[in-house]
């Protein structure tokens, strides 16, 4: 009888192993997969704030050549280059570019930010997802050496 348990234990400690290995991989996977997810998320936020500068950039020329425009046609039509009025468009015209300008801008670098916390997101991810995995195969470990009580 006695030597009938011994193959049993072992073969309850050798399937706890495998378990315990499995959960290792598995934690390793995960955290993989977050920790790419983690880099894909920092290349775009990085992107995205490119993006912003270059976007704030070309709103700003356009700005600057409506603005030209709105002054050669004033001055073409001989009005007064110094005249409320005229200063009034510009103040309107400058007032709605750079208002358009803040709100594209904002929503690009907005998008980045979000990217930046996907990534902190996806790196915490995969500390955790090694962290689960060795835990669990501990457990897995300590499940296949412990004998089961009233069993015999």
């Amino acid at each position: 009888m006695g030597s009938a348990a011994t193959p049993a234990g072992g073969t309850s400690l050798a399937s706890a192993g495998l378990s315990a290995y499995a959960d290792i991989l598995k934690g390793e996977g995960t955290a993989e997969a977050d920790s790419f997810m983690a880099e894909k998320s920092e290349t775009a936020a990085t992107y995205g704030e490119l993006k912003a500068v270059e976007t704030g950039g070309q709103m700003t020329r356009s700005l600057n050549t409506t603005l030209g425009n709105i002054e050669a046609v004033r001055a073409a039509a001989r009005a007064d280059p110094n005249s409320p009025t005229g200063a009034a468009i510009l103040d309107e015209q400058a007032a709605i570019g750079n208002e358009q300008r803040g709100i594209v801008v904002n929503s690009i670098l907005q998008q980045a930010r979000q990217d930046q916390a996907d990534a902190a997101y996806y790196k915490d991810a995969a500390g955790r997802a090694m962290t689960m995995g060795e835990i669990s195969a501990g457990a897995d470990i300590l499940k296949g050496s412990i004998p089961l009580f009233g069993k015999g």
